[in-house]
């Protein structure tokens, strides 16, 4: 067993499977991009306008790439991300003929990738939060390349509590369950506890004060890969503690021990971070408590 538990930090800066399923929250919209370039070939052979200074990787011979990633930093897993080189050119004004746009490094857990052609890439929506690290390199007629352009995107949870789960191999359900405060494992499965059966939206389970500000909410649910799944509260209730335990479900194609990583954010800065061998079909293996009266996390 792997265990962090780290200090109130500020946080700064998965291709998404088919099998997810998503719920979706009417108060976000992914970022428009639709007026952005899509060219493979897309010439900017000059510096763009008002721009005198020379870029500091600028060498003789070769194309300068310009990368931006916007908006940033966004919320996961509902808000989209552009990572735009249009900006890009070359200073002997030759025509720039590829963009090569490579995520070089993203939360662990994560399997991610940049897809599309040309110089502006949408429709990126990040799975966990942390930091990714998307990397642009441009190649001009000649057949030059520049030198590499480095950009990072920050996912940063915008719900107060934020609980997100993910497993090393693939084929076994596991199944992240979030206990109301108060309440003990003997009800698991009950509407006092939040998982896949009853948590789908915010909707699903009303726990706390009138509205649905206190309630739990299940973003991802994931069966055949290896997560991310996830379970967030706008404002959690102040009192009493909140227990966070995983499932192996039963009837799973892969039965042998898997390592299961929980992350936990209050507040949008990850606090606690724990991973444990789960072994045994059926089994239930506690992870943490939350007490979000005092922004804290206690590990078994």
């Amino acid at each position: 067993m792997r265990s962090i538990l780290l200090p109130l930090l500020a946080v700064t800066a998965t291709a998404c499977s088919p099998d997810y399923k998503v719920s979706p929250d009417v108060s976000d919209s992914p970022a428009d991009d639709t007026a952005a370039p899509t060219d493979e070939t897309h010439d900017t052979g000059t510096p763009p306008d008002g721009d005198t200074s020379e870029p500091p990787d600028e060498e003789p011979g070769r194309p300068i790439a310009v990368c931006d990633v916007y908006p940033n930093p966004v919320r996961p897993p509902t808000e989209s991300a552009t990572w735009d080189g249009s900006a890009s050119y070359d200073p002997d004004g030759i025509p720039l003929t590829r963009y090569e746009w490579t995520l070089i490094a993203q939360p662990t857990g994560s399997t991610m990738t940049i897809e599309g052609t040309g110089p502006v890439r949408g429709g990126f929506v990040p799975l966990l939060g942390g930091t990714y690290t998307g990397q642009l390199v441009v190649t001009n007629e000649a057949g030059i390349e520049s030198n590499p352009c480095t950009i990072d995107l920050e996912a940063i949870p915008e719900e107060d509590l934020w609980v997100e789960m993910y497993w090393q191999h693939s084929g076994d359900d596991m199944d992240l369950h979030m206990m109301a405060p108060g309440k003990s494992l003997s009800q698991k499965e009950t509407n006092w506890d939040c998982y896949y059966a009853n948590c789908d939206g915010r909707d699903g389970l009303e726990w706390g004060a009138a509205g649905t500000a206190d309630n739990p909410f299940l973003d991802l649910d994931d069966i055949p890969g290896v997560g991310p799944e996830n379970i967030n509260i706008d404002a959690p209730e102040s009192t009493g503690d909140y227990t966070v335990f995983v499932n192996d479900y039963p009837g799973s194609t892969y039965s042998a021990a898997n390592d299961v990583t929980v992350n936990i954010y209050i507040d949008g800065t990850l606090l606690y971070s724990d991973t444990k061998t789960v072994t045994g079909e059926n089994s239930y293996t506690t992870f943490a408590t939350i007490t979000y009266a005092t922004r804290t996390v206690t590990g078994y």
